[in-house]
């Protein structure tokens, strides 16, 4: 019996070595992850902005003679929101 509660023992505290290997990697892995993020943010606005900027001139160089922009609307960047 003391070999079987020796095991199990070992097994629980490999579990527990685990465990904690598990959450200090994820712990480590939040923030490198996050500011990912924000930099994509950050990439993304830039893509959309600019984007913007260039519908916004075609559109004005291909206005009609009274100002008001033609029917056709081009579309933006995929990941920009179109208003």
């Amino acid at each position: 019996m003391p070999s079987v509660q020796r095991a199990v023992l070992l097994r629980a505290a490999a579990a527990a070595l685990v465990l904690g290997a598990t959450f200090g990697a994820e712990a480590a892995v939040s923030p490198v992850l996050a500011q990912r993020g924000v930099e994509r943010a950050e990439r993304d606005a830039y893509v959309c902005s600019q984007a913007a900027r260039v519908d916004s001139v075609v559109r004005a160089g291909r206005s009609q003679h009274d100002g008001r922009p033609p029917l056709s609307r081009l579309a933006g960047a995929a990941r920009c929101v179109q208003r």
